[in-house]
């Protein structure tokens, strides 16, 4: 047990980049001087569905190879919809039911048919989209609750549709500075899609979309990823595809998207899958969560130090010409404040809460629980007093693990795991906050030698 609870203190360093980067955590803990976060422009430069270009890059060497059902190098596809004229907004939402949040939800089961309201201070603004693979097949790297995707994007009206955009931030300035305009002539944001507006509500102001538009077609780029994984093509069944569990929050709205597929043509055959009852089909359940960005919590990015080794979030700053390197890199680390910032030990006013899925063996959750809280003993040493705290995810939880809101550690089960554990965190690209982290086992790690 006490390997278990060792393995989970190990991915847990891991997530905040403390095992590889720095003999001493608590240097790693504190970091360098903290700075004030730059104003980005909406058009800065996109994530693309895809991670932040890799320290080679920055440094002017090429871009890794290889990459993954778990990475999040994906193809967007083009969605044709039929043009047809607006129908009155409350003719369109009757018998809908209403789920108000952040964006205001209408669903009808009835008709298969979820709709996104759209106020008019909720266009042309930044708000993160997490990409889940929700549940898998358990084989081949297709495993269940690995992240697809984090990226900041915005709603963008163009004529009679809907854009849904990836914010270029690759690239920044000052605020202010001239050369912003270069920026948004110079480097392209991303339009993954584009959807017609159903309707329009005069009194609001809001439009209307049609969610399924968005996803319930292949916006992950499952498709192309399927076939090269498997050896196979296998193609999205549109008939085979609907939203499952549905909710909105004051800060996210969470939508699961359960997508059905079928493989082989006239010309081949489907992958022979050990772990199906029929290759020819399985279902993939998708789950995005749309959160709003944190602002003003008196977060302030920390500077990398090149001596130390942290994961990053970095950017070109183009109102920096100085003979010094261009990139600006934060470090990815959580948001903890001292209750007493006088006290040399002091409570955080807000720890990071990890949650054990209900979903571990009852046997392994002591140990998996030990694991988590040894990170206190670092977490000391930076002057921060029980900054991380394990509840036990319920059996009847009315949430899901899935949800942006909860760290948690979850179990997977597969036929051939390509890992024994990862530990993959949710950042907030612009400041290289930690906003989200979850810890996968496998299940084959605790009979491994």
């Amino acid at each position: 047990m006490k390997r278990v609870s060792l393995v989970l203190a190990f991915l847990l360093g891991v997530v905040w980049g403390l095992v590889s980067a720095h003999p001493y955590p608590a240097l790693s803990l504190l970091g360098p001087t903290p700075v004030d976060v730059q104003t980005v422009p909406k058009s800065g430069v996109d994530l693309g569905g895809r991670e932040p270009r890799s320290e080679a890059w920055r440094r002017g060497g090429p871009e890794p190879k290889g990459r993954g059902i778990g990475q999040r190098d994906w193809i967007m596809g083009q969605t044709q919809e039929n043009e047809e004229q607006p129908k009155p907004f409350d003719q369109l939402v009757k018998g809908s039911e209403r789920m108000d949040g952040l964006f205001t939800l209408y669903r009808d089961r009835s008709a298969g048919k979820l709709y996104l309201e759209i106020k008019p201070d909720q266009i042309n603004v930044n708000y993160l989209c997490n990409i889940t693979l929700e549940s898998g097949i358990g084989q081949s790297g297709i495993y269940s609750g690995l992240p697809m995707a984090d990226f900041l994007f915005n709603f963008r009206r163009v004529d009679n549709k809907i854009q849904f955009v990836v914010p270029n931030v690759y690239f920044r300035t000052r605020p202010g500075d001239p050369l912003q305009r270069s920026l948004q002539r110079s480097f392209s944001n991303s339009v993954l899609q584009a959807v017609a507006i159903k309707s329009y509500n005069p009194q609001r102001k809001s439009y209307l979309i049609d969610v399924g538009s968005l996803f319930l077609n292949d916006f992950p780029g499952l498709t192309p990823m399927l076939s090269q994984i498997l050896g196979s093509p296998y193609s999205l069944d549109t008939n085979r595809s609907y939203f499952e569990q549905v909710k909105s929050f004051p800060l996210n709205v969470e939508m699961e998207s359960v997508y059905g597929f079928s493989g082989g043509n006239e010309e081949s055959l489907p992958a022979f899958l050990d772990v199906l009852p029929d290759s020819r089909s399985f279902d993939l359940k998708i789950r995005y969560s749309l959160s709003q960005l944190p602002t003003s919590n008196g977060y302030r990015p920390r500077l990398a130090d090149d001596r130390v080794g942290y994961f990053i979030t970095a950017y070109q700053d183009f109102s920096d010409d100085s003979p010094r390197t261009p990139f600006v890199r934060y470090i990815n680390r959580w948001h903890l404040e001292k209750q007493n910032p006088a006290a040399p030990l002091s409570p955080p006013k807000k720890p990071i809460v990890f949650w054990i899925e209900n979903t571990v063996p009852l046997e392994y959750r002591d140990a998996v629980r030990d694991g988590v809280l040894m990170w206190n003993q670092a977490f000391e040493q930076a002057g921060f007093q029980n900054a991380i705290q394990v509840k036990q995810m319920p059996d009847n939880a009315a949430w899901d693990p899935a949800d942006s809101r909860y760290n948690t550690i979850r179990w997977i089960s597969s036929f051939d795991s390509g890992f024994l554990g990862m530990a993959p965190p949710r950042v907030n690209p612009l400041t290289g906050e930690i906003l989200d982290a979850d810890v996968l086992i496998a299940c084959q790690f605790c009979p491994f030698p």
